[in-house]
């Protein structure tokens, strides 16, 4: 696979940042990152990756904690462990499975060999000149408004793409936001409290307000019966975890089907 995504976890802020800046902006790699380890948990409950990059020493959960619940949805993950505090876990390093340790202060040109040598690079592909880019007001509608953060950054950097993009967190907002946003596209959560994404999406369509040209589906793996019966309706289903550049792909061709698309060269 040409793209290439890795998850960094640390709770210092500088540290993500600096790690950030060697993966976007050198190595060409899409990136998910937290400083509080139960959300970087939670993200990977959502979203596919390639490599997790994880501090050991850190409030809440250590990353030797992390590592064994990521693995619960992402067996394969390769892992980069990053630490000041090396001494400290000696002990746990052979059982967690770990493909490098590397200890604080990480040297920027040998951290991306690094990087590179365990989780490959990205093949970038040829620039071709395009005539038409995707254009769209996106409403994103999830309970987990922090999930929905980093969908939000992914879209809004797409250089293939200018979407705007609005967060709902539950299905009344959703319906709420649909008639002031008056988005695009609607990719919406199966399951919400309260309201179904299922039944915020019957609303919609039913009501007399804004519709939507495109409803797609999120949901968590474990709800199969569910997704059979709305993909029978005709929805498309992204199945968390799900590939980011998969999802930013199917929706460029989606919009550039319904017409939603600005001249490259305006």
């Amino acid at each position: 696979m040409a793209q290439k995504i890795a998850l960094v976890i640390d709770d210092d802020p500088s540290i993500v940042e600096a790690v950030k800046y060697i993966l976007k902006d050198q190595l060409h790699y899409l990136v998910l990152d937290a400083t509080d380890p139960e959300k970087a948990v939670d993200l990977a409950k959502n979203y596919a990756f390639d490599l997790l990059i994880l501090d050991l020493h850190m409030p809440k959960l250590d990353g030797f904690q992390v590592l064994e619940l990521v693995r619960k949805k992402q067996p394969q993950v390769k892992v980069i462990v990053v630490t000041g505090f090396y001494e400290q876990y000696k002990g746990r390093y052979e059982s967690a499975k770990i493909d490098k340790i590397i200890e604080k202060p990480i040297e920027p040109p040998e951290f991306a060999k690094d990087i590179v040598a365990i989780a490959g690079s990205v093949d970038l592909p040829a620039v071709k000149e395009a005539d038409k880019i995707a254009k769209a007001k996106i409403l994103l509608v999830d309970d987990e408004v922090e999930i929905c953060e980093a969908f939000k950054e992914w879209l809004v950097e797409d250089t293939s793409s200018q979407y705007e993009v609005e967060i709902a967190k539950d299905g009344n907002e959703g319906i709420l936001m649909n008639n002031e946003f008056e988005p695009d596209v609607i990719f919406f959560d199966i399951k919400m409290p309260h309201m179904s994404g299922i039944e915020m999406v019957d609303q919609i369509q039913k009501g007399q307000g804004h519709r939507p040209k495109l409803f797609l589906a999120l949901s968590a793996d474990g709800y199969q019966k569910v997704i059979e019966e709305i993909e029978k309706l005709g929805f498309i289903v992204f199945t968390k975890p799900f590939r980011i550049e998969k999802v930013l792909e199917f929706l460029r061709e989606k919009c550039l089907e319904l017409g939603l698309y600005t001249a490259a060269n305006e």
